[in-house]
């Protein structure tokens, strides 16, 4: 059978429900578990506000820096993290890129590396940090904000940058 030909069977397959249920019950592996993630925050911005979850944000300084980095892999370590960061749109910026730089101005220039959460309707950021996160602590975090609604937000004083900029629009 030619691989065309064997992808056309495929493609014909996979329209039908049954196959698709049949190909659902094997265990995910880490790949489809694991988030997704943007280097760009306008991009993340985007997604977070069509899928209305609240944006998960990392800031990190320049790789040389005397500073450790926040590693996506390192906070996506355990299975409950991982399952937990899926209500999130993931956004891990570099700040040393001109785009990074930008952001991190237009988040008040905070120390970093640095942490914040942006409520579900990109209104508001709920949460800010730029402390040393641990495994347990960011378990904490991620349960706690994961359902972050407008409603419930904390209004902290650097709240979301490109928010207030659309809203002027």
């Amino acid at each position: 059978m030619s691989v065309g030909f064997a992808l056309l069977l495929f493609a014909n397959a996979a329209a039908s429900d049954k196959f698709v249920a049949a190909t659902n019950t094997a265990p995910p592996t880490e790949a489809q578990v694991a988030p997704s993630s943007y280097d760009n925050y306008t991009q993340a911005y985007r997604v977070a506000k069509q899928a209305k979850k609240p944006m998960l944000v990392i800031l990190n300084p320049a790789k040389g820096a005397k500073v450790s980095l926040i590693s996506l892999e390192d906070v996506q370590k355990t299975r409950v993290r991982r399952d937990l960061l899926q209500n999130y749109v993931v956004a891990v910026i570099d700040t040393s890129t001109p785009h990074g730089q930008k952001v991190q101005s237009l988040f008040g220039s905070p120390q970093l590396p640095h942490v914040a959460i942006i409520d579900n309707a990109q209104a508001f950021q709920v949460y800010q940090t730029s402390e040393t996160l641990y495994g347990q602590m960011w378990d904490q975090i991620l349960t706690a904000f994961q359902k972050a609604e407008p409603a419930t937000r904390m209004p902290v004083q650097n709240s979301c940058p490109y928010c207030q900029q659309y809203r002027q629009q």
